[in-house]
């Protein structure tokens, strides 16, 4: 099923790639020795299909865990998703699996957000309490000084709260690969939607001629019971 070495790891296998939306996968009786043939039969029909804007290519990848696990997948990643495939003796049957991820493109509103508090922060940290103090004594306080002692209020907060969003965004990183995630909606708009149907549909149907072209029983790779079928909401950090 894979290559054991002493070293662990800390990431996921699919660490860099998105949040896991969709799983699927066949059991094929009594053909574990054509695993290879398989997987290398998927990986050309994929590069074949010519599919704009797809990449394929073949990665050991690596569980977190305390040993350091490898497996070798194709990967074809197109837009936002990722499907990764995966095929392996399973005693005298041969397993293949489909699981694809979904990366969203960082969000320009949580930026804005971010950049407004930061912009918030830096005029707070420039102001001086004895301007408030001076302006207090005197009965100066301006529609700007005001707003000047808003930010110096806030400013401590919110450097605050930059620390603990580096914290975890680095956190987050050693795990997932994924410096930036905190930034990324979990929400998939319907372009993702389709991106990702289409890529699971040719994915699905390679995945057919190849285990035909081997001559293995070919009906055993059917869609999912239920369809294509995603949710628009993916897990969250």
């Amino acid at each position: 099923m894979g290559t054991v070495q002493a070293l662990g790891s800390i990431r996921h296998a699919f660490a860099g790639y998105g949040t896991l939306v969709t799983h699927h996968s066949w059991l094929l009786s009594g053909n574990s020795a054509h695993e290879r043939a398989v997987f290398v039969a998927t990986r050309d029909k994929l590069v074949q299909r010519n599919v704009a804007r797809l990449a394929v290519n073949t990665s050991a990848l690596t569980e977190r865990g305390l040993l350091r696990e490898e497996r070798e997948y194709i990967i074809a990643h197109r837009g936002v998703s990722t499907v990764f495939i995966y095929a392996a003796p399973a005693g005298q049957d041969l397993y293949i699996s489909r699981a694809t991820t979904a990366l969203p493109a960082i969000s320009y509103v949580r930026v804005g957000l971010l950049a407004f508090l930061f912009l918030i922060m830096f005029i707070g940290f420039l102001q001086s309490p004895a301007t408030f103090a001076y302006a207090g004594l005197f009965g100066g306080f301006s529609f700007g000084t005001v707003i000047a002692l808003i930010c110096y209020v806030l400013s401590y907060p919110i450097l605050f709260f930059f620390i603990v969003l580096l914290i975890r965004s680095f956190i987050i990183w050693l795990v997932e690969k994924d410096f930036w995630k905190l930034l990324r909606p979990n929400i998939l708009n319907d372009f993702d939607l389709d991106d990702i149907i289409m890529l699971e549909h040719v994915t699905d149907h390679v995945v057919h001629d190849a285990v035909e072209q081997v001559g293995l029983d070919a009906s055993k790779i059917t869609p999912p019971v239920l369809g294509y079928q995603l949710k628009r909401k993916i897990r969250a950090v």
